[in-house]
Order: structure tokens, then sequence, then C-alpha cells
């Protein structure tokens, strides 16, 4: 049997907006001198919509990346933070964003540099069905998994994870239950850095996920982002759940969620956080507030600024420490280690972060 690949892509976290305002007048937001900026956008596709046919594999593949777009429109830069385990996609996803062609942000009346995210999926179609659902083998093999979780069985339970990747995870829907599948085993055990690499791919790949296990994931995910006071991602998922089809998010549920994130953000004046690197890792840590300071960074490859209207390469040392212009917005450093590293990053000062960067 024959399919034809379509790409389908996603925006994940921050990618493209028309025109972004930042005011001073709004709660999250204090103290931010107004400006406005124009982030870059999409002016030609290159890329095929089908670009080839392939054998009857139901496998299917994912990346999250970071890119810059350069003055003259052209992306640069191109990092892979994470991606499926089950097919590697990174040269494909890579070659995708090759094939875009941007304006440049405008800052000021003047072209400058721009990081964004993106989200990549490839996505098969065969002759008479999607390849957009679970297995009955996967669906029997996670109900089995879940059982024994519930059954605080988790030796038994690992290994049929194990089974369960293996011969049953093909597609992205498999994938994106499998990873909160994963995330539940390593909740209730409390092993936290495997629960936060799970469910930020379950959230990463959410609308592959049938509608109510969408919701509580992205609810999940929510809490997790807070508790993590990562606010970048937290008003990213309160933006997810009034996208979210066949549940009702209503406005006054948005504003009465929003109103409680802003007024932890506003409490929250130094946020400190660990940062782990494994060797040749690269990772993206997403910024609420404008003053950082990063330690144990002098054997790292790579340390950049990276956000929707301004870029900077910093070189490696011990420590850097930065102010980020108040009016940047949707910003993350993005680290590259040559080996096993721990940093701490700590943030202080103007916020730069809100749930209107998300409209």
């Amino acid at each position: 049997m024959l399919c034809t690949l379509i790409i389908k892509t996603f925006i994940s976290f921050a990618f493209l907006a028309s025109v972004s305002t930042v005011s001073a007048n709004s709660a999250f937001e204090k103290g931010v001198v107004e400006k406005t900026y124009t982030p870059a956008q999409v002016i030609e596709n290159k890329n095929e919509s089908f670009p080839k046919s392939y054998s009857g594999s139901r496998l299917e593949g994912w990346a999250l990346l970071s890119y810059v777009v350069a003055k003259d429109g052209s992306v640069n830069d191109i990092e892979v933070i994470s991606h499926s385990a089950v097919v590697d996609t990174q040269a494909e996803a890579q070659r995708y964003l090759n094939n875009l062609v941007f304006s440049p942000a405008i800052k000021g009346e003047q072209a400058v540099e721009s990081g964004y995210l993106f989200t990549y999926q490839a996505g098969k179609y065969f002759t008479g069905y999607a390849n957009d659902k679970a297995s009955r083998g996967f669906i029997s093999g996670y109900d089995d998994v879940n059982t024994l979780i519930k059954e605080k069985n988790f030796k038994e339970a690992e290994l049929e994870l194990a089974q369960l990747f293996t011969v049953h995870t093909k597609n992205t829907a498999e994938q994106a239950l499998f990873a909160w599948l994963k995330s539940q085993f390593y909740y209730f055990q409390q092993q936290w850095q495997g629960f936060d690499e799970q469910v930020k791919v379950a959230y990463l790949l959410r609308a592959q996920l049938p509608t109510e296990l969408h919701y509580t994931v992205v609810k999940s995910a929510l809490q997790w982002f807070i508790y993590k006071q990562d606010f970048y991602l937290a008003y990213n998922a309160i933006n997810s759940l009034g996208k979210i089809e066949g549940k009702v998010f209503t406005s006054e549920n948005k504003l009465a969620t929003t109103k409680q994130v802003d007024e932890l953000l506003a409490q929250t004046t130094v946020i400190n956080t660990e940062i782990t690197l494994h060797d040749q890792q690269v990772d993206y840590i997403s910024l609420s507030r404008a003053n950082i300071v990063l330690e144990n960074a002098q054997n790292l490859e790579q340390v950049e600024l990276r956000c929707a209207n301004q870029v900077v390469k910093f070189s490696p040392s011990k420590q850097i420490v930065y102010a980020v212009d108040p009016a940047s917005r949707r910003c993350g450093l993005l680290l590259k280690s040559k080996k096993s590293e721990q940093l701490t990053l700590t943030q202080t000062g103007e916020i730069i972060v809100g749930l209107s960067d998300y409209k």
C-alpha cells in the first residue's frame, strides 16, 4: 500500500503574529514602556504540499526547533530542541524551515534579527483513512499500563511501557498518548524530571489527543508550568484552553485564570531555575522577567537570547549578566552544551510576558 506524506505544521509556544503592542497599562506588564514591533512574517512557502510517496508504514515524526530570522528574511541558526523518538525528522524539519521565506521583524522602523520556536509534524494519510488514531493494539496496551500505574505496580508498568513503545507506538497520536501515560508513571512515583520531560511532549502534541484528554493535558501542564514558575508557558496554556475543539472555556474562566497567573507573576519577583544539560544537548529556557543572571555557563558551546524582536549572542563565561530590553517579547535563552552541565538562571526586574503575547 502506498501513502502520501502531507506536512502538518503547528505553532508551539511562540511563533508569528501580525503586530504586537506592548502596553504599560496592562496588569501583567506594569512598568513596560509602550512600543510596537512587527514580528517576522512568512511571505512564501517553497515546500511541496505532497512531497513524495511512502510505503505502508504508520510511523510519524515530529520536532521542536528554535530558529532565527535574519535582517534579510533568511532563516539561520536552526537548533533542534526536542524530537520524536520513533522517527528522526530533524533533517526533514530543518529543510522545511529553510524553504520558508520571511519578511524580517521590524523594531523602531528598522529590520532586526528575531528568534522563534516552531513545531514540525509529518502526518501520513493512507487510501481510505487518515493515520490519526491510535491502533487497537496500542489502546489495549495503554489500558493495561494505566491499570498497573493505578495499582502502583510500577515495576511491571515499566516493562509494559517499554513493550507498548517498541511494538505499538507509531503515529503522533500514539506518541502523544504514550507521553501522557509515561508522565503519569513518573508523577505517581514523584520522579519530577521524568514527569517534566513527558508532560511537555504530551503538551506539544496535544492536538493529536482525544478532546477530554486534550483538556486534561493542558490543565495539568498549566499547573506544572505555574509550579515551575514558567509563566511564559503558563500564559500559552491558558490561551490553548480556549482553542480545544468540543470544549468550552468561557471568557469569564479565561479572565479569572489569567488574573491568578498575573498575580502570581507579580508576586514572584525573583525566579530561580536549576538547569541540567546532558552531553550535546540543546535547551530553550523561556523568560518572564528582563534581568537575567546565568551561572556556570563557561563550558557551554552556545548561549543566545532569542526574542521575537531581539537576538543576542553571548560568549560562554562563568557568569552571564544581561538586561533584556523591556519591550522585547517571547524571549528565551537557547543553551547548547558540550558535556553534562548544571547551571542556575535567576530572573528579576520588569515583566516581559503576558497573555497578550498569544492573541
